[in-house]
């Protein structure tokens, strides 16, 4: 699923906020980790429980890739302090790649991969670093990747991509 900005990524909302499974309109399926409400993008769906927590399980370290626009301009150092890490509330946190796709005078565009999904934590480390996020989408989790798939649209994964979702583990 490409999950829409505005949804909220949890199997029942007693604020009575739209979800993703009221997306589906199924409640017998489990997400593969979770997209804050401003976050777009990726979101794998399965009917198979297990394979959803192994996938989250942090000794299996899954590569997870995000597009991310920011706030003002990003310069080498800045870079350079996301893939040491830094310091938040609940432990540092560090990317382990980061690539610029455009700078600009008020906004800078890259791209981020990490293999641990803490709560708001991409949002939190480029605050910390002086940059808030304006925008953020998932593109990739492990080998699947978001590809042409538009906002709110859903698509079975092949047989091969499971597969391939087997394999890392």
């Amino acid at each position: 699923m490409n999950k829409p900005k505005g949804s909220i990524t949890t199997l029942y909302d007693p604020q009575g906020r739209i979800t993703v499974m009221d997306l589906l309109n199924r409640k017998d399926l489990f997400h593969v980790g979770r997209l804050d409400k401003d976050t777009r993008g990726l979101l794998i769906i399965t009917n198979d429980g297990d394979l959803a927590n192994r996938l989250l399980h942090p000794r299996y370290e899954i590569e997870r890739r995000y597009r991310v626009t920011i706030k003002g301009r990003v310069d080498n150092g800045k870079i350079e302090r996301l893939l040491r890490g830094v310091e938040l509330e609940d432990g540092p946190a560090r990317f382990d790649d980061v690539r610029i796709i455009s700078v600009e005078d008020t906004r800078s565009i890259l791209e981020v991969s990490l293999h641990e999904g803490r709560k708001r934590m991409i949002r939190r480390m480029f605050e910390k670093i002086g940059n808030p996020v304006l925008d953020l989408v998932r593109t990739q989790f492990g080998p699947i990747k978001l590809g042409d798939l538009k906002e709110g649209e859903i698509r079975p994964l092949t047989k091969e991509e499971i597969e391939r979702l087997r394999c890392l583990l």
